[in-house]
C-alpha cells in the first residue's frame, strides 16, 4: 500500500505524543498537519539540496522574441524554477536536430550590455529574471531563425500535496526526514516541546538527503583569475 501524506501527518503527531501508535488523526489536526507539511514543502523548495532531480523542458523559440515567462501557465509551462542549471537551444533545422549550449549572463552582465535588442540568427547567452509569480527568460541576441527549440534544465522541487490522500512517491531518505523535521514544526500547534533527539533527528536526516541529491560537477575557472598581460608564466616543474 502506498504511503499517503495522512500516513506521514500521523507518524508526525506520533513522534510527539499527541497520538498513540494505534491512533489516527482527527480532520481538524489531519488540516493542520496537512498545512504544516506544505509549509515545509515550500520551504525545501528554496534549497537546492532538497530536489533531487533536474528536469529538460523545451519549448518553441518564436523569432524577432527574446524574452519568456516561466512557470505554470507561462511560455515555458513548468513550475516557476528557483534554481536552472542550463539553458540552450536545438536547431531543428538538420534531420538530427542539434543542442548547443549557451552562455549564462549574471545581473552585472546583462546590465552592462549596450544594446539589448541585437538580433542574430542564434542567440548565444541567456538571462533569468525571478520575477513572481512567473520568471522571465531573455535570450541575447533576439534570435530570428524560426527552426529554435527552446532548451531548459531546471532543478525540480518536490510538490506541494494537493490533499491527505496524496501518495508520498520519493527517494530513499524523504519518508524519514518529512516525519521527523513534521513533527518538530508541529510541536508549538499542539502545546509540546521538541526533544533534543527529535531535532538532532531532523537535522540529520536531512543531511542524509541533501549528501544524496550533492551532483558531480565540471571543474570550471573564472576568466577573471586567470590574470591578464605582464606576460608573468608559472612552471609547477620549477616552481616554489
Amino acid at each position: 500500500m502506498a504511503t499517503t501524506a495522512l500516513d506521514v501527518i500521523t507518524g508526525a503527531l506520533q513522534e510527539i505524543g499527541v497520538l498513540a501508535p494505534e491512533e489516527v488523526p482527527t480532520l481538524s489536526d489531519a488540516t493542520v498537519g496537512l498545512r504544516a507539511l506544505n509549509d515545509l514543502v515550500d520551504q525545501w523548495a528554496a534549497e537546492k539540496l532538497q530536489s533531487y532531480t533536474v528536469t529538460r523542458t523545451t519549448w518553441t523559440i518564436v523569432s524577432l522574441t527574446r524574452d519568456y515567462t516561466v512557470g505554470t501557465g507561462g511560455d515555458v509551462n513548468i513550475a516557476r524554477p528557483v534554481y536552472i542549471e542550463h539553458v540552450n537551444f536545438e536547431d531543428t533545422t538538420p534531420t538530427t536536430p542539434i543542442e548547443r549550449e549557451l552562455n549564462l549572463l549574471t545581473e552585472d552582465a546583462w546590465s552592462r550590455i549596450p544594446h539589448h535588442t541585437l538580433e542574430s540568427p542564434f542567440p548565444t547567452s541567456w538571462y533569468y529574471n525571478p520575477t513572481f509569480p512567473l520568471g522571465t527568460l531573455s535570450f541575447w541576441p533576439t534570435p530570428t531563425d524560426s527552426n529554435l527549440l527552446g532548451v531548459i534544465y531546471a532543478v525540480t522541487a518536490v510538490a506541494e500535496f494537493a490533499a491527505t490522500s496524496t501518495a508520498v512517491a520519493l527517494p530513499p531518505g524523504y519518508r524519514r526526514m518529512i516525519v521527523k523535521n513534521l513533527a518538530a514544526d508541529l510541536c508549538s500547534s499542539f502545546e509540546r516541546e521538541p526533544t533534543p533527539s527529535l531535532i538532532r533527528d531532523a537535522d540529520e536526516s536531512k543531511g542524509v538527503v541533501k549528501r544524496a541529491n550533492k551532483r558531480l560537477m565540471d571543474m570550471s575557472i573564472e576568466i577573471g583569475a586567470l590574470g591578464q598581460g605582464g606576460g608573468f608564466s608559472y612552471d609547477i616543474r620549477s616552481g616554489p
